[in-house]
């Protein structure tokens, strides 16, 4: 890093307009043995709230298991959280109060809600908004739950940022939120997304939440997030699962083309060909195709074996071949109804033609006597007379008749003869349709080792095909996939672009923070990018390590409460840090860390924020009174401790 030419100007905070206190903080905190019977009480007040245990000297007690931890949960616990230690100390807490509570006045917005928790067996929580701790035990009927707090800090605070939480209920947004705000001491102030320890046990919303939805929270919660970039987040994560899943598919697709092509190039000896292309594919499934039909000797030229498509072709044929001949049958019965018509029309011409004749001397129709006969001796029969007329018509009706039939006749007999040439050629092709039938269904129960064999390689290169059609649809729609998650991921460069003024104000604040609280040439910078949300401190080259990682979160922290002081965040300027000297903060920022907290003190009517932070280490000489210190505890005796009980 360059010398500076010229000094850091002073830094100020602007405060919230209007805003004349903390929107959150807790007022006291009280410890029962049963209602009413005191315990210890802690005040509390805005700006810094120092706990600490000193770490005695040589034959004193040590500072450690004072119980600072303790009160940290017990303190998040009256805001909210499901548990105050872990199971061990939970029984423990309990054996020694199994009537005891925890209670809490906490400032929300200038109104103070008397809260009360159980520690003992039977858990009961007491809420009355706009309450004190003395009042409560007499308004227990009045009691709103835990859930009315939450809801009430939620909405009042971190309303807009509740529903950009992924993975977190939004009824448990504040206690997501609650978690960064007082990381565990397990933690270490190891990394600014870490909040949370298993070892805790501290059922909080946030644990098992991956890395990405950590940073949602933080985004959401400093104003950097919006609801289409956290939908456009969503899909991306979706379709990139999607596109790892197709990646995956076609690897193995291409595995299993691999592996078959060479497969079948041995068995086929086709020779050189593209593996996995189109041609190789009808390549084998020719050479296969004729391999299975010199195994079961089909009828020359003919390479289909699939056994449901030869039925279906022998199937056509033999409606065809009964078709054509019922046609043809119908035909010979129409010739012989035609022919005999013929036959029984010039039976009936010759007489009728002789009756014409004989028109000078006509026949009797009915007696067939002439009629001069008839008509001088008579025939005892009839006496009509015959009507040369007609007969005339009769002869002439029946000689059309006679030619039309033979007419269609002949039509109908040229018709048979083509039809029976059809009739031919539809039972020859039923006949190689179903030997064709016959032999591939005698290959069913046919046991012979070329046969099944051959057979192997026909379903090989159907498969080898089938994976060839299924790796193409998979590339297309890994192809898709891909430009569309390209597509979604430059709309999140786009958003992450739009939300820079939240990241740069948050990087300046994070910058005057680590200037702040260690000397010399030194920056900080907070980057967002595809990466997450990155803390970078340069300190004569960029530096990386358990002290800086731990001074970074510390900065970090204090950066955010700067904004929310200015009212550039939907997050509450409180937070609690559990013995941040022991995460390998130098005793020489340690003390910078007192100035700087001190000074935000300063901006504003009174203190716009509360912090609240437990040490082993003295504080420095200026920050030991009454105004600093709101609680001291000890390793030892047990009526030093937090609960002055041995537990």
């Amino acid at each position: 890093m360059p010398p500076k030419l010229f000094s850091d100007p002073p830094w100020t905070v602007t405060p919230e307009a209007g805003r004349t206190g903390p929107k959150l903080w807790v007022r006291r905190l009280m410890i029962y043995r049963k209602p009413k019977e005191i315990v210890r009480e802690i005040q509390l007040k805005p700006g810094l709230n120092i706990v600490w245990s000193p770490d005695g000297g040589e034959g004193e007690p040590m500072g450690h298991g004072g119980g600072k931890t303790t009160f940290c949960r017990l303190l998040r616990y009256c805001l909210g959280e499901d548990s105050f230690a872990p199971e061990v100390q939970r029984r423990g807490i309990r054996t020694q109060f199994p009537e005891g509570s925890i209670g809490a006045e906490v400032m929300l917005n200038g109104i103070s809600w008397a809260v009360v928790r159980s520690l003992g067996d039977r858990r009961r929580d007491i809420v009355i908004e706009n309450s004190t701790l003395e009042n409560i035990w007499d308004e227990e009927a009045s009691t709103l739950g835990m859930t009315a707090l939450r809801g009430a800090i939620t909405e009042t605070i971190i309303r807009e940022a509740a529903h950009l939480m992924p993975g977190v209920d939004q009824n448990e947004a504040w206690v997501a939120a609650l978690a960064w705000a007082s990381r565990d001491q397990e933690c270490r102030f190891a990394d600014h997304l870490r909040w949370r320890d298993p070892e805790s046990d501290s059922h909080s919303p946030v644990r098992g939440l991956s890395g990405t939805e950590l940073l949602m929270i933080v985004r959401a919660l400093v104003g950097a997030l919006s609801k289409d970039e956290l939908a456009a987040q969503q899909l991306a994560g979706e379709l990139l699962r999607t596109l790892t899943a197709h990646r995956s598919k076609l690897e193995r697709l291409d595995w299993q083309i691999e592996r078959l092509h060479e497969e079948l190039t041995v068995q086929l000896a086709t020779g050189d060909l593209g593996q996995g292309t189109p041609i190789a594919s009808q390549e084998f499934r020719e050479a296969a195709q004729l391999a299975f039909a010199k195994s079961v000797s089909l009828p020359v030229g003919r390479r289909n074996t699939d056994i449901p498509v030869a039925r279906e072709e022998r199937d056509k044929a033999q409606q065809d071949f009964q078709r054509l001949k019922s046609e043809f049958d119908g035909l010979a019965i129409r010739i012989e109804e035609r022919e005999k018509l013929v036959t029984y029309q010039r039976s009936e011409l010759p007489e009728a033609s002789a009756r014409l004749n004989s028109e000078k001397n006509p026949v009797c129709p009915v007696c067939a006597v002439p009629i001069d006969i008839v008509m001088a001796e008579g025939c005892g029969i009839s006496t009509a007379t015959c009507d040369v007329h007609a007969l005339q018509t009769r002869v002439s009706a029946l000689r059309t008749e006679v030619t039309r039939a033979e007419q269609e006749i002949a039509a109908l007999k040229s018709t048979r003869t083509a039809l029976q040439k059809q009739v031919e050629t539809a039972r020859d092709l039923l006949e190689s349709r179903s030997q064709v039938v016959a032999v591939l269904e005698a290959t069913l129960d046919d046991r012979s080792t070329a046969i099944r064999a051959a057979q192997r390689m026909i379903d090989d290169t159907e498969r080898y095909e089938l994976l060839l059609q299924e790796r193409l649809k998979a590339t297309d729609l890994a192809e898709r996939t891909s430009a569309n998650l390209e597509n979604v991921r430059e709309s999140l460069a786009a958003h992450r672009s739009a939300v820079s003024e939240a990241i740069n104000g948050l990087s300046r604040w994070f910058d005057t923070t680590m200037r702040e609280l260690v000397p010399g040439e030194i920056r900080g910078k907070v980057k967002l990018d595809g990466n997450g949300l990155a803390l970078r401190v340069d300190l004569g080259g960029e530096r990386s390590t358990a002290a800086i990682n731990s001074l970074k979160v510390v900065a970090f922290d204090l950066a955010v409460l700067v904004l929310s002081i200015e009212g550039r965040t939907h997050f509450p300027s409180f937070f609690v840090h559990d013995s941040p000297r022991e995460a390998d903060l130098g005793i020489s920022i340690y003390s910078r860390l007192f100035e700087f907290v001190r000074k935000l003190e300063t901006f504003g009517p009174s203190p716009l924020f509360q912090y609240i932070v437990t040490t082993t280490t003295e504080p420095p000489q200026e920050f030991r009174t009454d105004n600093w210190v709101r609680l001291t505890l000890r390793g030892g005796p047990a009526s030093e401790r937090l609960l002055k009980v041995d537990l």
